[in-house]
């Protein structure tokens, strides 16, 4: 997903927009650990304790397709099992065939079943590819699960769940999504492209359909969907804290179905991260998103309580470069939080986008005895 469209990145860089609208830059005044402020403090310039995230449980299973990402033939992009409960398929693929084709997600069982559809989320489809990953990142972040749907499989035959347009996807256009299910059976889920047509056309192709071979990269396959995460309590007297996402922990393992073998997923998408941020203290501090690894443009739920987030974004407009792009000096505010109260941080690393991100976390000043009267 990294590798193979930094030319075509580079290129999308000179006409999209995507950025970060709350980006900082050398003007920030930000208190120091001692709790003095500094003006023209950057916080990508302060000393951080980096906090170590201890896995706690992973959950569900992803399957991810994004292999063959530049797809120039017909057929199972990926296909992989969820043997019980929560399941998520996550695509990513550019249509290389040449012509408008459809890109359908899919389930199948060896016996007759029901499942449920859960939530359906997709990005706009684009030939830039960055805005394809960010609005779906924000789409996931914002958009509650509609109505469950009941699908009933029958024996060996495959089911469409979900299609990306109807219409056709153009030739050359990336287009991403997400399909979640439920099932209290084995059920295979998959990704399949094929040709346009009518709806008999798009049935009979996809009965048809054969796997594809692997392209060089090998970014597909079943991986756990949900990993929860917590730190042991973080004492501020002791100064800054940094939590890295990316390069502290390593990336998720998991199987390759299709072609029997063990896969890294490089950059964990598709997987949600819930992470748990505790700490010790009396204050309050400052939270910020820094880009490390190159253009992320994501969205970020985080809040004391995890089923009533706030949401915050690194897509937003900006005229001369994207979040990230070129530096590891950009960086977002993401709130003022009370130490002591644990914070819950939630997202799915953005499609298009590269880690590692880190959350910095500043204390604030000491409040003077004046301005806590007055408060």
């Amino acid at each position: 997903m990294r590798d193979l469209k930094l030319k075509r990145w580079l290129m999308g860089i000179l006409t999209t927009l995507f950025a970060a609208g709350a980006v900082g830059g050398a003007s920030a005044s930000l208190p120091k650990t001692d709790g003095s402020v500094s003006p023209g403090i950057s916080p990508v310039d302060l000393d951080y304790n980096l906090i170590p995230m201890l896995v706690k449980k992973e959950d569900g299973k992803l399957i991810f397709s994004d292999c063959p990402e530049y797809a120039d033939n017909y057929g199972i992009l990926y296909e992989g099992t969820v043997e019980k409960g929560k399941g998520r398929v996550y695509y990513y693929h550019v249509n290389e065939t040449g012509k408008p084709a459809r890109v359908l997600v899919y389930a199948k069982s060896d016996k007759k079943q029901d499942i449920t559809v859960t939530r359906t989320v997709k990005g706009d489809p684009s030939a830039d590819y960055m805005p394809t990953g960010a609005t779906l990142s924000f789409r996931e972040a914002v958009n509650e699960a509609g109505d469950p749907v009941l699908v009933k499989l029958l024996p060996k035959e495959r089911t469409v769940l979900f299609e990306d347009d109807k219409k056709g996807i153009r030739s050359g256009d990336l287009v991403s999504g997400i399909v979640e299910i439920e099932t209290k059976k084995p059920v295979s889920l998959g990704v399949a492209i094929v040709p346009d047509g009518t709806k008999e056309d798009v049935k009979k192709a996809l009965d048809l359909s054969v796997p594809l071979l692997p392209d060089s990269h090998e970014m597909r396959g079943t991986f756990p969907m949900d990993v929860y995460m917590e730190n042991k309590p973080w004492d501020f007297s002791k100064g800054n804290a940094a939590i890295s996402i990316g390069n502290s922990l390593p990336f998720q393992m998991g199987r390759d179905e299709l072609s029997k073998v063990d896969r890294e997923n490089t950059g964990d998408y598709g997987i949600t991260y819930h992470m748990v941020f505790h700490s010790r203290g009396a204050g309050r501090y400052k939270l910020y998103i820094n880009a490390q690894g190159g253009v992320y443009l994501g969205t970020f739920q985080i809040s004391y309580y995890p089923n009533l987030p706030r949401v915050y974004r690194t897509d937003g407009q900006r005229s001369f470069r994207m979040f990230g792009n070129g530096t590891e000096r950009d960086y977002i505010e993401a709130g003022t939080w009370d130490m002591g109260r644990d914070l819950f941080i939630r997202f799915i690393p953005a499609g298009a986008a590269f880690l590692p991100i880190r959350f910095l976390m500043v204390p604030e000043p000491a409040l003077s005895a004046d301005t806590v009267k007055e408060s």
